[in-house]
């Protein structure tokens, strides 16, 4: 009993280490797993509203009386609606002949940790046929 009298309430498992010092090395293993998932959610939503910005930029520009400038323009304010900080720095770009109209919305997806300097990138883009008098 003489060599059990300063553990106190500490328990080691069979290979000799506590409880505590499995919690201390499992804890911060969890708090990474949750912070990849949740960094991960926002970079779906950040390329889901850019989608949506190129999907409404093309619309506008598809129209036959609309020009490329004014699809740019609607994307460009779309993406700055509803990304709010989720999608930043946002690039518009786009092309338009007599078919097809095309418009690529590329940003950055807000980062959890600022201090992590890993920069996601969203790039996406949609085409439709431009309207026209048959």
């Amino acid at each position: 009993m003489a060599d059990r009298k300063g553990q106190g309430c500490r328990r080691l498992d069979q290979r000799g280490s506590s409880s505590t010092t499995q919690i201390a090395l499992v804890i911060p293993m969890i708090f990474v797993f949750v912070l990849l998932a949740v960094q991960t959610s926002m970079w779906f939503y950040a390329r889901n509203v850019a989608l949506a910005a190129a999907e409404s930029g093309a619309r506008v520009s598809a129209g036959r009386t609309s020009s490329l400038g004014e699809g740019l323009a609607a994307a460009e304010q779309f993406a700055a609606h509803a990304g709010g900080t989720v999608l930043n720095g946002v690039s518009v770009t786009g092309s338009r002949s007599a078919e097809t109209t095309t418009v690529t919305v590329i940003g950055q997806a807000q980062r959890l940790l600022p201090a992590v300097p890993i920069d996601i990138s969203v790039a996406q883009s949609a085409s439709l046929p431009v309207e026209r008098l048959s």
